[in-house]
């Protein structure tokens, strides 16, 4: 009885522990709280061709052997062509964190490629404001370089690697790492369903941000 008594204690130990870390994480808010899922592919829009993706993640923080929900995103992004090989993009994202209050991001940046259809370069600038944020604290940047490999007609996978470079000088760097998959719905490839999973850490430290999302992508035209 002692033994179950004194592995409760530790157990209660450890909750109340990731507890406190996640409140924490959650209280500095803005300099964690990034849309670091991609739920799009290396492909690029043709000019005036548009894509529009609703979204939704939900994100974890693992550390010391502890995990935990710590927020969900509802999101949507819109792609248009502009040129030859060059798109721009902006994503409106809504986090709502399980603790503290909701935070709305938005990013936005040109989609260049390199390899027609399989590798690309986005350079998306973010921004988060809400009641409890002091916007200026929140710009960064997040460029990201992202492949798309098919497999047979009807999927695609889609790994991405990005840095999420704070703009203020006393936040840490971070990176990311994402794997999506494109399921096509239609022949044409006009309606794409994208679940994604992805990491997000700082090199050298053992705690890390899980995300798990999904989108659904409508592109126009051909």
């Amino acid at each position: 009885m002692r033994q179950t008594v004194k592995r409760s204690g530790v157990k209660g130990w450890r909750t109340v522990l990731a507890l406190f870390f996640v409140v924490a994480i959650c209280t500095v808010s803005a300099r964690a709280q990034y849309l670091f899922s991609n739920l799009q592919s290396a492909s690029i829009l043709k000019p005036k061709q548009v894509e529009v993706t609703p979204d939704f993640s939900t994100v974890s923080i693992h550390s010391g052997g502890e995990s935990m929900r710590v927020w969900d995103i509802f999101g949507l992004q819109l792609g248009i062509g502009v040129a030859d090989r060059v798109e721009l993009r902006v994503r409106y994202g809504y986090i709502n964190p399980k603790y503290g209050s909701g935070v709305s991001f938005v990013n936005f940046g040109p989609k260049i490629g390199l390899w027609k259809d399989k590798l690309s370069l986005y350079v998306p600038f973010e921004v988060g404001f809400g009641d409890t944020v002091d916007v200026s604290k929140t710009w960064s940047a997040h460029p990201t370089l992202m492949a798309s490999l098919p497999v047979g007609k009807t999927l695609e996978i889609n790994p991405a690697v990005k840095a999420l470079i704070p703009f203020q000088k006393d936040a840490q760097t971070l990176v990311a790492l994402d794997l999506g998959l494109g399921i096509f719905l239609l022949e044409s490839k006009n309606l794409v369903i994208r679940p994604e999973a992805g990491i997000m850490f700082h090199p050298g430290d053992s705690g890390s941000f899980l995300q798990f999302s999904i989108g659904v992508s409508y592109r126009s035209g051909h």
